[in-house]
């Protein structure tokens, strides 16, 4: 893809053909297909593009969750998203301008309105459904900042009369947690977390809750969701804040430091993540992920013999680990 590429993504290739030859008769002559979300992020992650124009609901992975993840990446946040659908209601209308979108297009598409909409790409100026919304939004995230909480809780019951949005039982429960409400706010997050499965900020707010409430196992259980989303997400600054709240709770958990270790080896701080799978062995020697893990981050550090001893400390545990048996091969090749 190039800087000039409308990248469409839809689950139904007639829709998606039916888009693209739309773009190509308006002069958008460069169109690449994505049949699902997973596949439009994995070219996203390499490739620059214009414009996203993505179907807003699609199995698997939505296009509205599609467009979250996009508004959270220090690189791609201001790309401009479109989200198509049949029949857009008021509920999703909401949805769309809570997560940032550029505009909406219905089905079945027509050039002038697909011209017209386009237009919003520069400058990104949302439509006026979707600005409705962010400005009440906005109202209610301006009067938290004000500590105006109950304000705040009004404009926030409100929107959610509309339409329910996992961002505003978010906002809701801050508002309870400041409150002291705590029941009401876990109440509210966890509606949070049943709209978005991938709220991670909604996760780490009941752990902390939990936690508050000493009930340690639901804070680990709720603190390392909003890791394991924040790892994926490489969000790496917010995954290690949580998982050391984790250790704070339970000092011998091993998947902590497993996880420490592969953050640390994603930034660069090869030491730490030595110390980190270190600790992990401590607890369970046993573990051939740890054991593969480390071979990995001691090839990165250009330790090709230890990285060799290590994979086939993974072996001998597990004799079926067939990663561990590929980068052993190759190391003994001299691949590696």
């Amino acid at each position: 893809m190039t800087q000039d590429t409308m990248l469409l993504v839809d689950h139904d290739a007639s829709a998606r053909q039916n888009l693209a030859e739309i773009l190509e008769t308006l002069g958008y002559g460069t169109v690449v297909h994505a049949e699902s979300a997973a596949v439009a992020w994995r070219l996203l992650k390499c490739r620059p593009c214009r414009c996203v124009i993505a179907e807003m609901q699609m199995p698997e992975m939505s296009g509205l969750a599609l467009l979250k993840i996009i508004r959270s990446d220090d690189h791609l946040g201001a790309l401009p998203f479109f989200l198509t659908h049949d029949a857009f209601t008021k509920v999703k209308v909401l949805q769309a301008g809570q997560e940032g979108a550029t505009g909406l297009l219905v089905k079945p598409f027509s050039p002038g309105a697909v011209r017209e909409k386009l237009r919003l790409m520069v400058p990104r100026t949302p439509s006026p459904a979707i600005a409705q919304v962010r400005g009440t939004l906005a109202q209610g995230l301006h009067l938290m900042e004000q500590n105006a909480f109950e304000e705040a809780l009004a404009v926030f019951e409100r929107l959610v009369t509309e339409g329910e949005s996992a961002e505003i039982y978010y906002n809701i429960g801050y508002i309870k947690t400041a409150q002291e409400k705590y029941n009401e706010a876990i109440a509210a997050f966890q509606k949070a977390t049943e709209l978005d499965r991938l709220f991670g900020k909604a996760y780490a707010a009941m752990g902390r809750i939990y936690r508050k409430l000493g009930r340690a196992g639901e804070a680990e259980r709720c603190l390392q969701k909003a890791a394991d989303i924040y790892l994926t997400r490489e969000k790496m600054e917010d995954a290690e804040e949580i998982l050391n709240q984790i250790l704070e709770i339970r000092p011998d958990t091993v998947n902590v430091y497993n996880s420490l270790g592969v953050l640390y080896r994603k930034k660069g701080k090869f030491q730490r993540a030595l110390d980190a799978y270190q600790k992990a062995l401590r607890i369970h020697a046993d573990q051939p992920q740890i054991h593969y893990n480390m071979g990995r981050l001691w090839l990165e550090m250009k330790d090709v013999q230890a990285a060799a001893g290590a994979f086939e400390k993974a072996l001998q545990l597990n004799p079926a680990f067939k990663e561990a048996q590929d980068v052993l091969e190759a190391i003994r090749l001299g691949k590696v």
